[in-house]
């Protein structure tokens, strides 16, 4: 295996990477207060009873669950981005690292947003069909 040639990144990529990292952290938190309110919408609908559907409280709660585990699983590679700027050395391989985890924690994201589709499509035609 060839070694990896280290780089040390300077104040210009450093600068890049914090703001990523910045934006990073405001995406994860608007996710993740957007998941907070349709909790809090899916509660309502389910104590009120006031929506027209039976499954519109359960499918506002299950969504605002997911939205909340996704701000979450994006939390972790703004950490991995900020710590490449804050320590000295191997700032390539902990790139490469950040990078990583960001593709898992996106892949993880869409497996969630495509489970909710198919899982409200089957309910959707279950309740048309029957």
């Amino acid at each position: 295996m060839q070694q990896r040639i280290e780089h040390e990144f300077d104040a210009y990529d450093n600068q890049a990477l914090d703001e990523l990292s910045d934006e990073l952290y405001r995406f994860a938190f608007m996710v993740g207060v957007v998941g907070i309110a349709l909790v809090g919408l899916g509660v309502a609908a389910i104590m009120t009873g006031r929506y027209h559907s039976v499954i519109a409280g359960p499918a506002l709660l299950a969504l605002g669950l997911l939205a909340m585990v996704g701000g979450a699983l994006f939390m972790r590679p703004r950490t991995t981005l900020s710590r490449i700027t804050h320590t000295r050395g191997r700032d390539i391989t902990k790139l490469i690292e950040a990078l990583k985890v960001l593709d898992t924690a996106h892949g993880v994201f869409r497996g969630l947003i495509l489970a909710f589709l198919a899982a409200r499509l089957a309910i959707f035609l279950l309740v048309r069909l029957t």
